[in-house]
C-alpha cells in the first residue's frame, strides 16, 4: 500500500484511502475499516487514544488471559513482540513485553494499559479493527489510519464468551519486525484460543459450584422452594415449580435475576407477586476463584392467590384515578397517598418513566388543600453561581408552609451539592417549611446517605415489567387518550407480544408507542405487523438515538428479509459475526419476528 508524509489534514487521508482501494492488493475488510474511520473523521496525522482514568483493568478477562500470555513470553525470550488483552470496547487491559526496547515505541504511540484503541478513535488498527469486524486481522504497516502506527504489524483476534459467543474483548501481538503474517496471525489464533478454553474452564467450575449450593440447598433439613441461578444457568426444584405458576412464575425469575445481578447483595428480599402473594427470597451467594458464581434463592410464599380484577371495557383504576391494580403499584400508591396525606416527608424512588411523577400529581389533587405544587429541576451546572442560586431558591420555596416541593432526579447532585442541601433541609425545631418530595431512580442511589434519612417515607415506584396485569389496562387508557372518537383494540397476538417487552423506559416509552400507532392506525385493531421495532426485543438497556435507529435498521432487515440473519448482514454491509453480536446486544431474536 501507498505511503505518504505525514498530515494531519482529512483531505489526505481521503487521497490516500482512494489510493488504497485502487491497490490490487487490499483486503476488503481494512478497506472498509478505512471507509469507517473517514466516516468518525479520525485525525490520520496524530494519534488520540483516549485514556479512561478509571478503567477496571484486573476484570475476569485480563486474570483469564495472565498465564497463558506469561507461558508465551516465556516462549518468546527476546523477540520484539509485545502481548495485550482488550476489553469489547477497545480499552488496553493488560500490555506485555518479551523486549524492553520496545516500551518506549509503544508509549510514544498510546498502545498502553487504560488506553482505547477503538477505531473510532484510532482508525484502523489490529486491535479496534479485529473488534469492529468480529474477525481476526492483520494490519502491518502502512495498512493502519494513523501514520504513527505505521511503524508497527499487529496480529489481533477476538475473544468470544464460549458459551454465549458474545464479545468478550481482543488478543494483540505487536511487533516492528517484517516477517511472516502467516505465522503471527497463526499464533494470536492460537494464543485466542487458549484464552477461550480457560474461560470455559473457569465458566465450568463455576457452574459446578453452582450447582453444588444449590443441591445443599434443597438437602438441607427443611429444603423448601429453592431457585440458583447465574447470567447462563436456571435451576429449580420441584417445590417451587409447584408452588408458583403462570405470572408468579415469571414475576419472580425477572425479579431474581435483577436481585442475582448486583453480586454485592446478600440477604432477604420480599417481593410482590401479580397475584397478589408475597415471595420472601432468602439470598445467599455462591463465589469460586474471587468472582461471583451466582445467587441461591431460598423462597418462602406467603399468603394465597386474590381473585384477579374482571377485566371491563374501561382501564382499571385505582382510588386517586390511576391506571393499574397490580399489587406493587397499589402499595406504592396507598404508602405515597399516606404519607402525602399526613405531611411527611418523602423519598420516591423509581426507574425514569416508571410513574414518579403522575403519582406526585395525583396525591396532590386528593389532598392539596389549597397548597402549591413546585417542581424544582437539578441544577445544570455545579459552578458555586449555580448551586447558590439552586439552594437560595429551595429554601425560599420550602420557608412557605403551603408549598409541596418537589426535588426531581436527586440522584444527579454531585457529593457536595448532597452536602450542602443536606445542611439546608436540616429543621432546627419547631420551624414551621413546606412539605418536601424528592424524587431519584434506584440504580444511582447513594447508600446509607444523610440526605436520604431525611425524609420519614422513602417509596419504591415498581418498574413497568413488574406489573405484568397492567399493561393491558394502560394501553386501553392510552388508546382512548389518543383516538378519543374511535374503536380501537389489540389482536391477541399484539397484546402478547406488548407484555412480553422489557420496556426499559417504562410508562413514559409504552405511552410513546401507542400514541404513534393511534396516529397511524387506518382500522380499529392493532396486529402484530403494526407494532414497531421496539416493540420486538428482549433488551432492558436504554438506548441512546443512534443505537436505536442501528436497533430498527436490523429489525426491519431481518424482517424484509424472513430473518436471514446472513443476507441480512451483507444488506447492511457488515459481517455476520457482527451482525451476531449485535443482535446479543440489542435482545433481538429473530425467530420473534416472523
Amino acid at each position: 500500500m501507498p505511503r505518504r508524509q505525514p498530515g494531519s489534514s482529512l483531505i489526505a487521508a481521503r487521497e490516500l484511502y482512494l489510493e488504497v482501494t485502487k491497490d490490487p492488493s487490499a483486503r476488503p475488510l481494512v478497506v472498509a475499516s478505512w471507509q469507517r474511520s473517514i466516516e468518525y473523521e479520525v485525525k490520520s496525522g496524530s494519534i488520540n487514544a483516549p485514556y479512561l482514568e478509571n478503567a477496571n483493568l484486573d476484570c475476569p478477562l485480563a486474570r483469564a488471559a495472565l498465564p497463558i500470555v506469561d507461558r508465551l513470553h516465556e516462549q518468546l525470550a527476546d523477540d520484539p513482540v509485545s502481548t495485550m488483552i482488550t476489553d469489547r470496547d477497545g480499552v488496553v487491559l493488560s500490555r506485555k513485553l518479551s523486549h524492553e526496547g520496545l516500551t518506549t515505541q509503544l508509549n510514544r504511540v498510546q498502545l498502553a494499559p487504560g488506553h482505547v484503541f477503538a477505531e473510532r478513535y484510532v482508525g484502523t488498527n489490529g486491535i479496534g479493527t479485529a473488534l469492529a469486524s468480529g474477525r481476526p486481522v492483520m494490519i502491518a504497516g502502512s495498512q493502519h489510519y494513523v501514520e504513527e502506527l505505521r511503524d508497527f504489524h499487529c496480529a489481533a483476534v477476538p475473544i468470544l464468551h464460549p458459551v454465549r459467543r458474545t464479545l468478550l474483548g481482543a488478543f494483540n501481538l505487536t511487533t516492528v519486525r517484517q516477517g511472516s503474517a502467516g505465522m503471527l496471525m497463526a499464533l494470536a489464533r492460537s494464543v485466542a484460543g487458549q484464552i477461550e478454553g480457560e474461560i470455559a474452564a473457569i465458566s465450568s467450575r463455576r457452574e459446578r459450584a453452582l450447582f453444588q449450593a444449590y443441591m445443599d440447598a434443597c438437602s438441607s433439613v427443611r429444603p423448601g422452594p429453592v431457585l440458583a441461578l447465574n447470567r447462563e444457568v436456571v435451576m429449580m426444584n420441584e417445590q417451587l415449580r409447584s408452588a408458583v405458576t403462570g405470572p408468579d412464575h415469571y414475576a419472580l425469575l425477572d425479579h431474581a435475576r435483577e436481585i442475582a445481578a448486583d453480586a454485592r447483595f446478600e440477604g432477604t428480599r420480599s417481593i410482590a407477586l401479580p397475584s397478589g402473594r408475597v415471595a420472601e427470597l432468602r439470598v445467599s451467594r455462591c463465589r469460586r476463584e474471587d468472582s461471583d458464581a451466582g445467587a441461591v434463592f431460598r423462597v418462602r410464599i406467603i399468603g394465597r392467590p386474590q381473585p384477579g380484577p374482571v377485566l371491563s371495557a374501561g382501564p382499571q383504576r385505582s382510588g386517586l384515578g390511576l391506571v393499574g391494580s397490580s399489587p406493587q403499584w397499589l402499595r406504592a400508591v396507598a404508602e405515597t397517598e399516606t404519607a402525602f396525606a399526613a405531611g411527611s416527608w418523602l423519598h420516591l424512588v423509581g426507574e425514569a418513566g416508571a410513574g414518579k411523577r403522575t403519582l406526585v400529581h395525583a396525591v396532590h389533587r386528593a389532598h392539596s388543600a389549597g397548597r402549591r405544587l413546585e417542581m424544582v429541576e437539578a441544577p445544570l451546572s455545579e459552578s458555586p453561581h449555580a448551586t447558590e442560586h439552586w439552594l437560595r431558591d429551595v429554601r425560599e420555596l420550602l420557608a412557605t408552609p403551603s408549598t409541596v416541593v418537589v426535588l426531581r432526579d436527586v440522584h444527579l447532585l454531585g457529593d457536595q451539592l448532597r452536602r450542602q442541601l443536606t445542611s439546608l433541609l436540616t429543621r432546627p425545631a419547631g420551624a414551621a417549611t413546606g412539605q418536601l418530595i424528592m424524587t431519584s431512580q434506584p440504580s444511582m442511589v447513594t447508600t446509607d446517605d444523610e440526605l436520604d434519612r431525611l425524609c420519614g417515607a422513602s417509596v419504591e415506584v415498581p418498574p413497568l415489567r413488574h406489573r405484568y396485569g397492567d399493561i393491558e389496562h394502560l394501553i386501553r387508557f392510552f388508546l382512548l387518550k389518543y383516538r378519543p372518537s374511535g374503536e380501537s383494540s389489540c389482536s391477541p397476538d399484539a397484546l402478547a407480544m406488548l407484555e412480553r417487552c422489557p420496556w426499559p423506559e417504562n410508562v413514559r416509552q409504552l405511552e410513546s408507542v401507542i400514541r404513534g400507532l393511534a396516529r397511524r392506525l387506518i382500522g380499529g385493531i392493532i396486529h402484530m405487523d403494526d407494532l414497531p421495532p421496539e416493540c420486538r426485543v428482549s433488551s432492558r438497556k436504554v438506548l441512546t438515538a443512534i443505537e436505536a435507529l442501528e436497533r430498527d435498521a436490523i429489525l426491519r432487515g431481518l424482517m424484509d428479509r424472513n430473518s436471514n440473519v446472513q443476507r441480512t448482514a451483507q444488506d447492511l454491509g457488515i459481517s455476520r459475526a457482527t451482525m451476531y453480536r449485535k443482535m446479543r446486544r440489542y435482545g433481538i431474536v429473530p425467530s420473534s419476528l416472523t
